[in-house]
C-alpha cells in the first residue's frame, strides 16, 4: 500500500482570487481524490505562516469546498446565473457593454470575498499539523500539482533531507523559461527553481499534453535528468461544461464570439482587437461582439488601452470575476470560443467548449491540435485576415462553417474525471 502526500498549499490561497484559472481546476481536482478516502485518504501538506505541515488523512479541511462555492463550480445547472448587466452588453447596451464586470455589486462582492479570505486565514495559515521531515510515512509519493511553492527553499528542504519521499510535480508548461518576455520578471526565476529541484529530487512528472513533455524532456536532459519517468494524460473539464445547458431566451438573437483567459500578452488579445476594429469599420453597430472573460494580468496595459478604443465601445465586453456557471451560461450562445494563444501548455478553455459542444477558432499551435483535433478550425497567427473572414463567416445566422463545426464536434470524447484520476493513481503507486 502506497502512502500520498497531496500538497494543497496553492489551494489554501485562492479564495483570494475571484475566479479560477486551469492550474486551479487540475490541482482541485486532484487534491478532491487523493485526499477522499477513494483515492486513498492521502495526507495534506500544507505551506504556511509556520512554514510546511504535515496533516494526516481528514485532519485539514478540504479547501475544494469552499472555493467550489465561492467560484460557482458547485452549481448543478447554469440557467440564471448570467448577470444582468451581462444579458443587456451582450444584447445592444452599448453603455452596459463599456463596464467591467467590477462595477454592479461589486462592493457586495468585495465584502463576500474578504470574509472568505478572513475564514481561509484562520482556517490555514497557522494550522500547527506536524513537521513532514519527521513525521512523513516512509516511501510516501509526494504530489504538487500547481507549481506552488516549490520554488521556496523553506518549503522543500524537508524534501531534500527525506530520500525516501518521491517527489511528483505537475508540469503545467515550460513557458516562463523558454519565452520570458510573455510573463512578468519574477516568474522565470520562479519556475527554473521549480524545475531544478525536479531535476534534482524528481520521482516522476506529469503533463498534459504531448508538446509539454517533449519539451520538459529535454529540459530534464539538459538539466543532467535524464531517467525522469513523464506521466502524460489529457485532463478532463470540470461536469458542468460536460452536461446541457438551457438557452437563456434573453439571449436569443445575441451575436458575440467569447474569448476565455488572463488578460496578458500571450493569449495574444491584440489580433483579436485588430479584427473588431476592422468589423467596426464593416459593420459598424451591426458587427458582432467579442467577451473578454478574465482578469487583467501582467504586461497588459498595451491590450487595455485597445480595449478602451471608442470605434470599439459597445462591441468588446470586459468581464472578469464571472462565477463558473456564468461563464457556461455565457458560453452556451457564443457562435464560437477563440483561442488565438501564442503558445499553451494545454488550454483549457478550449477542451471546456469542445465538450459544451461549443464550436472553436484557434491558433495552429500544437497543444490545439492534440486536443481538438479535426474539429476546430486552425488559423494562422500572422494572418489576420483569416481570422477576421473567420469571424465573419461565423456571425452569419447561416454560417455553412459554423455548420460543418459543429458536425465536427461529435468525434469529441470528453476524458471522464474519475478515469483520469485513477490511472494516475496507478501510474504514480507504480513508481520505482
Amino acid at each position: 500500500m502506497v502512502d500520498f502526500i497531496y500538497d494543497v498549499s496553492r489551494l489554501s490561497t485562492r479564495t483570494l482570487n475571484a475566479t479560477p484559472n486551469g492550474i486551479d481546476w487540475i490541482d482541485s481536482l486532484l487534491a478532491d481524490y487523493f485526499l477522499s478516502p477513494s483515492g486513498g485518504g492521502a495526507s495534506a501538506l500544507l505551506f504556511g505562516f509556520l512554514g510546511p505541515r504535515l496533516f494526516p488523512p481528514g485532519r485539514l479541511a478540504n479547501p475544494v469546498r469552499a472555493l467550489d462555492q465561492a467560484w460557482g463550480r458547485d452549481a448543478q445547472e447554469c440557467a440564471g446565473a448570467i448577470p444582468e448587466w451581462l444579458i443587456s452588453a451582450l444584447t445592444g447596451d452599448r453603455d452596459a457593454a463599456g463596464l467591467r464586470i467590477g462595477a454592479p455589486g461589486a462592493i457586495r462582492r468585495e465584502a463576500r470575498r474578504l470574509g472568505r479570505v478572513a475564514r481561509s486565514l484562520g482556517t490555514y495559515g497557522f494550522s500547527p499539523g506536524r513537521d513532514p521531515e519527521k513525521s512523513a510515512p516512509s516511501g510516501a509519493v509526494y504530489l504538487n500539482a500547481s507549481h506552488f511553492p516549490l520554488e521556496q527553499p523553506r518549503h522543500v528542504r524537508w524534501l531534500e533531507q527525506r530520500r525516501d519521499i518521491r517527489p511528483v510535480m505537475f508540469v503545467h508548461d515550460l513557458l516562463p523559461v523558454l519565452r520570458p518576455d510573455l510573463f512578468w520578471s519574477g516568474e522565470p526565476g520562479r519556475h527554473d527553481r521549480r524545475l531544478a529541484f525536479l531535476a534534482r529530487r524528481g520521482a516522476a512528472a506529469i503533463v498534459a499534453s504531448s508538446a509539454v513533455e517533449s519539451l520538459l524532456d529535454d529540459h530534464m536532459k539538459k538539466s543532467g535528468r535524464r531517467d525522469l519517468p513523464i506521466l502524460r494524460a489529457p485532463p478532463p473539464v470540470l461536469p458542468l461544461f460536460r452536461r446541457p445547458c438551457p438557452l437563456d431566451p434573453r439571449l436569443a438573437r445575441a451575436n458575440f464570439f467569447v474569448v476565455c483567459g488572463t488578460i496578458e500578452p500571450r493569449k495574444n488579445h491584440l489580433l483579436l482587437i485588430e479584427v473588431w476594429r476592422r468589423l467596426a469599420r464593416a459593420r459598424g453597430a451591426d458587427a458582432p461582439r467579442l467577451l473578454l472573460v478574465g482578469k487583467r494580468g501582467w504586461r497588459c496595459d498595451d491590450i487595455v488601452a485597445s480595449i478602451r478604443d471608442p470605434a470599439l465601445r459597445g462591441l468588446v465586453i470586459e468581464a472578469s470575476g464571472l462565477s463558473t456557471a456564468a461563464y457556461r451560461g455565457v458560453l452556451a450562445h457564443a457562435r464560437a470560443l477563440l483561442s488565438p494563444s501564442l503558445a499553451e501548455g494545454f488550454g483549457l478553455p478550449v477542451a471546456e467548449a469542445l465538450a459544451a459542444r461549443i464550436p472553436v477558432i484557434a491558433s495552429a499551435i500544437a497543444p490545439h491540435f492534440e486536443q481538438g483535433g479535426q474539429a476546430p478550425v486552425y488559423l494562422d497567427l500572422h494572418r489576420p485576415e483569416d481570422w477576421f473572414l473567420a469571424v465573419e463567416d461565423f456571425a452569419r445566422a447561416d454560417s455553412s462553417a459554423r455548420a460543418e463545426a459543429l458536425v465536427r464536434l461529435d468525434a469529441c470524447h470528453p476524458v471522464d474525471p474519475a478515469a483520469y484520476c485513477a490511472t494516475l493513481r496507478g501510474a504514480l503507486a507504480s513508481l520505482g
